[in-house]
């Protein structure tokens, strides 16, 4: 099993539109009040809603994996995307940044660098 596609319900298509272009690097195709981005495995829809979708702040959002999170870093800030804070290497192995949509969903990309560590 394999995920096909994520729909995430907004009230600005457009906005939304050219942010997840812009962070996936993907075009996208149009139709009908959704605009669909083809990622790496799969789909995100992005559906026009009248009603503002509610974002629990501590929720996990989109994980990505890629290959190098410090050139992400760097490609995205140059794009314009607001990034808390730098990236950080955590015990467990992987290397991540996270941020947000314009929405508020929680989006993290990541790297993998290394073995966790051990915990005895």
């Amino acid at each position: 099993m394999r995920l096909k596609c994520f729909n995430l319900p907004t009230m600005d298509v457009p906005k939304m539109r050219d942010f997840y272009q812009t962070v996936l690097k993907a075009s996208c195709r149009e139709f009908c009040g959704r605009c669909e981005i083809d990622a790496d495995n799969f789909t995100l829809v992005l559906t026009a809603t009248k009603i503002p979708p509610v974002v629990h702040p501590e929720s996990c959002g989109m994980e990505f994996l890629v290959e190098d999170v410090d050139d992400e870093y760097r490609r995205l800030l140059e794009s314009g995307v607001t990034i808390d804070s730098p990236p950080v290497t955590y015990p467990w192995g992987f290397r991540a940044i996270g941020f947000r949509d314009p929405d508020g969903n929680h989006i993290d990309f990541v790297q993998q660098v290394g073995a966790p560590a051990d915990d005895n």
